[in-house]
């Protein structure tokens, strides 16, 4: 069996490169370029071993499959070590079937025989800037879904007007007992207001369980979003504990 060297390492690179970022996606791994590179690097290398350890070939390439998602996993646990290993498998199994498949490769002495070399490259080299453009336009209109969601807000109080950021939830379906709406506000952002007084509780239903929080009535509330101002007066609110990022979850506008 003739081998082209320079070939098997640029086919095996870019399927590496391609494996690798679609078992990032799918685990939602944050992993850094050098981890994926040096995985692909690795499998590349040990790949032209292969056809030489052709009488543990299977062992051979499950040792390969184990050092390569170690390397891209890096530190963490077992458990998620073994799941991202998994993926790793089943994205590398699925996608070299396909490839044979459709490229009408014949497995020769545990090579993928395609007719010219560089096939393999070319094609996971496109699936992997499809995926990775896929990924950054699918990014980018949920950024821009976020920053249409989100809001300034400044609530103000007799003494003391406080400036916060908020988000626009079409999951807050609070109301009063008159059908009012209530916003949620964090507790803490509130340390800096005085004799701040409590008019009644509310019961909250989550999927983790239900809680009562304080409620307070906010004598005014400027709202700040896509150019506009809106101001609405003794603004009845619940008293939470909320993400660092949002201080205030307004009704969906």
């Amino acid at each position: 069996m003739e081998i082209v060297v320079e070939a098997v390492l640029l086919d095996n690179f870019c399927l590496d490169v391609f494996l690798s970022y679609a078992a990032i996606l799918l685990t939602k791994k944050k992993v850094k370029l050098f981890r994926i590179v040096l995985s692909a690097l690795l499998g590349s290398g040990f790949a032209l071993l292969s056809p030489i350890i052709v009488k543990f070939s299977i062992a051979y390439k499950l040792c390969v499959l184990f050092v390569c998602s170690a390397v891209l996993y890096g530190k963490g646990s077992f458990r998620g070590y073994a799941v991202f290993t998994f993926v790793y498998a089943l994205v590398n199994f699925c996608f070299a079937g396909l490839l044979s498949f459709f490229l009408g490769g014949t497995l020769k002495t545990t090579f993928i025989g395609i007719g010219k070399g560089g096939v393999i490259a070319i094609v996971s080299a496109s699936c992997f800037c499809f995926l990775y453009a896929v990924r950054q336009i699918s990014g980018l209109i949920k950024e821009r879904k976020r920053k249409d969601l989100s809001a300034r807000v400044k609530l103000v109080f007799d003494q003391k007007t406080i400036e916060l950021s908020a988000l626009f939830d079409s999951g807050n379906l609070l109301t009063d007992e008159k059908g009012e709406s209530v916003i949620l506000v964090d507790g803490t952002s509130l340390g800096e207001v005085k004799d701040l007084k409590t008019i009644g509780s509310i019961l909250v239903r989550t999927a983790s369980g239900s809680k009562t929080l304080s409620l307070i009535e906010i004598p005014a509330i400027e709202i700040y979003s896509e150019g506009t101002e809106n101001t609405f007066i003794n603004v009845k609110a619940a008293l939470s504990d909320l993400p660092k990022e949002y201080s205030v979850i307004l009704p969906y506008k």
